[in-house]
C-alpha cells in the first residue's frame, strides 16, 4: 500500500531537494485508474507478483488519519482525535477499538492546545506531555489480532510505546466499554537476572497456534495465554534469556516471524526471528528548505539511510538461543511495517524472487526533525547478500525522499475466484 494515488499525489510528502519522475509514484501516476477517480479518497496499491498498480477507494472521513501497520487484511487506523479502528479497505467494513485515551498510561487528551496533545505517566511514573502528531506516529508499534475483528472471539494485542518500556496491550472490538488492558511484567524473573521491569522492550508480536507470541530487544520470546482467564492473561517465556547475542543484539530492528517447516526443515513450522541492519548517512540539504515535523529539534545534519543487511536465525534445539541460517530456499518474506511478516512461496509466484526478504521502511522516527525516510524499500537476496530496487524503474535509494506516510504491506484476507 503506497500513500498516493493518480492525480493524488497530495498524500505524499516529499522533499524538494529529489525528482520523483522515476519512481513509484510517477509509475503510480501513469498507471490507468481501476476502482477510483483519483480522488482524495483514493489508494494506490502494487501487486508484487503480477507488476502491477491498483487504485482503491476508500471511505469518506479517512484523510489525515494515520494508517499504524496491517494485520490479516485489515488497516489499524488512528485518528486525530483518541480514535483507534481497523479497516478492511476492500469490504469497506470499518470495527471501532477503544480510544487511545484508555490506556493506562495515557492520563488526557487536550485538543484546545496549540497543536493538541496527551498527557501520559512515562515508566519512571513521571507525567509527561507530547504532540498529538508525536502520538499518532508513535505510540502504535504494532497491532495484530488473533482472528477476523468482525468475530467475537477477537482478541487485539498492540505494542504500545512508553519511552524504554513497550509493553503489549490488548483490547476486544466487542467490548470497548472495558478500553485498552497492559499486559503484566515477569517481575520476579526480571529482578532475579537483573533486569529492571520498566526496561524490557517488545519489538514484534505475532499470533501462532492461539497464543501471542512477544519478541524483546534482548532475542527473547514471551508467550501471552489467554486460556485460564480471558481477561487476565499469563505471560512466560518460550526462549530464555540468552547473552550470547552476537550477531543480533545490536540490529536497527528485529522481527518475529512463523515460518513454514519447509524454510527451516523442521517437522512443523517455528518461530524465527529476522534482523534489519541499517546504513545511516549525512546527506546534502541545501537546496532542501522542507521540515518534516518541529516535535524534534534539527541537528547538524540532514539524515539518511538504507537497509545494507538482513540476518535470519531459528532456535536452537533446547530453547535457549539463536542460529543463523542462510538461506530460505523457494520462499520470499515480506517485511516492513506490517504486522505479522509473511512468507511467500514463489513456485506460486514466479516473478516474486526465491530465497529473498522483500522489505519496505519501517523506521517511524524517520519523518522527525532532519531525517528523510519512508523511501527504504527493496529486495535483499540472501544468497548474493545485495540489495535490489523493488522493481526496476525504483531510484529512491540513489535520490533519497521523504514518503509518508510509511508505505505497508498488505495481504487482503478477501479472495475471490479461483
Amino acid at each position: 500500500m503506497l500513500p498516493f494515488c493518480r492525480s493524488n499525489n497530495m498524500n505524499m510528502e516529499i522533499s524538494t531537494r529529489s525528482t520523483i519522475s522515476n519512481s513509484l509514484a510517477a509509475a503510480a501516476v501513469a498507471t490507468p485508474v481501476t476502482g477510483c477517480k483519483g480522488s482524495e479518497n483514493c489508494r494506490c496499491f502494487y501487486n508484487v507478483a503480477l507488476h502491477q498498480f491498483h487504485h482503491i477507494e476508500f471511505p469518506q472521513g479517512l484523510q489525515g488519519k494515520r494508517y499504524r501497520g496491517s494485520t490479516m487484511g485489515w488497516l489499524c487506523i488512528v485518528d486525530k482525535t483518541p480514535g483507534i479502528s481497523l479497516l478492511n479497505p476492500l469490504s469497506k467494513i470499518e470495527i471501532p477499538l477503544p480510544p487511545a485515551t484508555s490506556f493506562p498510561d495515557v492520563l488526557a487528551y487536550r485538543p484546545e492546545k496549540a497543536r493538541g496533545e496527551y498527557l501520559l505517566r512515562m515508566a519512571d511514573g513521571s507525567e509527561e506531555s507530547i504532540s498529538k502528531n508525536f502520538f499518532l506516529k508513535n505510540y502504535l508499534k504494532r497491532v495484530v489480532v488473533s482472528a477476523e475483528p468482525t468475530l467475537e472471539e477477537c482478541v487485539v494485542m498492540a505494542i504500545r510505546w512508553n519511552t524504554e518500556d513497550d509493553r503489549l496491550a490488548f483490547c476486544r472490538p466487542t467490548e470497548i466499554e472495558a478500553g485498552w488492558k497492559l499486559v503484566a511484567h515477569l517481575v520476579a524473573h526480571e529482578e532475579e537476572n537483573g533486569i529492571p521491569p520498566d526496561r524490557i522492550g517488545f519489538v514484534d508480536v505475532v499470533f501462532w497456534r492461539d497464543r501471542f507470541y512477544a519478541l524483546d530487544w534482548g532475542g527473547r520470546i514471551l508467550v501471552c495465554d489467554f486460556s485460564a482467564n480471558p481477561h487476565h492473561p499469563t505471560l512466560s517465556f518460550f526462549l530464555e534469556f540468552h547473552p550470547n547475542h552476537d550477531g543480533y543484539g545490536y540490529a536497527d530492528n528485529q522481527y518475529l516471524v512463523v515460518c513454514p517447516a519447509a524454510v527451516t526443515g523442521d517437522e512443523d513450522d517455528q518461530l524465527v526471528m529476522v534482523s534489519r541492519f541499517t546504513k545511516w548517512m549525512d546527506i546534502d540539504e541545501s537546496d532542501d528548505d522542507s521540515n518534516s515535523d518541529d516535535d524534534c529539534p534539527p541537528g547538524n545534519n540532514a539524515k539518511t539511510y538504507c537497509a545494507k543487511k538482513f540476518k535470519v536465525f531459528k532456535m536452537k534445539k533446547n530453547a535457549i538461543g539463536w542460529d543463523e541460517f542462510n538461506s530460505i530456499g523457494e520462499f520470499a518474506l515480506f517485511l516492513g511495517f506490517n504486522s505479522s511478516a509473511t512468507f511467500v512461496h514463489t513456485k506460486a509466484h514466479p516473478r516474486i524472487v526465491p530465497n529473498s526478504i522483500y522489505f519496505t521502511d519501517d523506521i517511524i522516527d524517520s519523518h522527525r526533525g532532519r531525517m528523510h525516510g519512508g523511501h527504504d524499500m527493496g529486495v535483499y537476496n540472501l544468497a548474493t547478500q545485495k540489495v535490489m530496487p523493488l522493481y526496476s524503474t525504483t531510484t529512491l535509494h540513489d535520490n533519497p525522499v521523504m514518503i509518508s506516510p510509511l508505505p505497508l504491506w498488505f495481504s487482503p484476507s478477501i479472495v475471490t475466484g479461483s
